[in-house]
């Protein structure tokens, strides 16, 4: 099946998983290698390709490395986060699928410095030919609104219409794992006390994962002022950026956070951890908050000094910006 995408041809070859699985041998992942490199063969456009490009290490990058072996053409594989923390980290059986896939790319790329070093730390041999490519933020879709409050109007979030205009709305975007420091986050609001009388904490996020926040907030009694609102449509997410007043991402470990990067354009004072390549984008107090993962004490801290001084609100909402 083909499709296109502005102008491009999309392939969509078709796997399956033959069930019970028991009856069947082989690697779940070389049978769906199996299939692209079939799939390729038959088509001549494609193989007259000239790169794989798997988007994510793995699994995409071990399917990368088995086709271009197939066609005899070079191989590209991305690294952006949990294909180089999490994934293998839990996954033992992933670990040596990550070495081949570092160890036989023609082409290593990454999303910051930082998770090249990262990624070269499962090699015993570390590469020097990686290329880091920082996620792209369309700058004429996050900017900052010339009047907040109109924004919040037009946001399709109804509990942001029902606020008054005199609380400030802190947003929080990530699916609701523990890795992406949900817990910390709450742990530390319920410290605040009066520092945040006037705040609401939004949460945003893919509505599946390991973290069941609802009952998180109702067990620190926070359900006055902390939300969670489950998924936001992509294309909502520049209006939503427009409606806030301040972005906070605790996670434990990332690539270099993209959600982050349209905050920081949209002009949002940023609290981040030092995870990923968030110190090569806030490299200075004037651009953020970045601060080490795990430490409750320290978001506390954090939190407090954004919603009790505004003048340094301000500055660091300038410095996002330019950053």
């Amino acid at each position: 099946m083909v499709a296109e995408f502005e102008g491009v041809p999309v392939y969509h070859p078709r796997t399956f998983i033959p069930r019970p699985s028991r009856f069947f041998s082989g690697d779940a992942w070389d049978r769906e290698a199996n299939t692209l490199i079939d799939y390729c063969r038959r088509k001549p456009e494609l193989r007259a390709a000239d790169i794989v490009v798997g988007h994510f290490m793995l699994p995409d990058g071990y399917h990368a490395l088995r086709l271009g072996r197939a066609l005899g053409i070079p191989v590209a594989a991305v690294a952006w986060g949990d294909d180089v923390h999490a994934w293998p980290a839990e996954r033992p059986y992933w670990r040596d699928r990550l070495r081949d896939v570092l160890t036989g790319v023609d082409l290593p790329i990454a999303c910051s410095q930082r998770l090249v070093d990262d990624g070269n730390s499962w090699l015993d041999a570390p590469r020097d030919d990686w290329q880091v490519v920082y996620g792209g933020v369309d700058v004429d879709r996050f900017f900052p609104p010339d009047d907040r409050a109109s924004a919040r109007a037009r946001v399709s979030i109804p509990l942001l219409h029902r606020l008054p205009p005199s609380e400030r709305v802190m947003l929080m975007v990530g699916q609701r794992v523990r890795a992406k420091g949900y817990v910390d986050l709450l742990d530390a609001w319920g410290r605040l006390g009066a520092a945040a009388e006037r705040w609401h904490l939004v949460m945003v996020g893919a509505d599946w994962g390991d973290v069941d926040i609802v009952s998180e907030i109702a067990m620190r009694r926070l359900s006055e002022q902390v939300h969670w609102i489950g998924p936001c449509p992509a294309e909502d997410m520049p209006a939503l950026l427009r409606a806030v007043d301040a972005f906070v991402l605790p996670s434990h470990n990332e690539g270099l956070s993209l959600t982050m990067l349209e905050a920081m354009a949209s002009a949002l004072p940023t609290i981040a951890t030092n995870v990923g390549g968030h110190a090569e984008v806030i490299t200075s107090s004037e651009e953020g908050w970045l601060i080490p993962a795990k430490d409750v004490s320290t978001l506390e801290s954090a939190l407090r000094e954004l919603m009790t001084d505004e003048s340094e609100r301000r500055r660091r909402s300038r410095g996002a910006r330019r950053a």
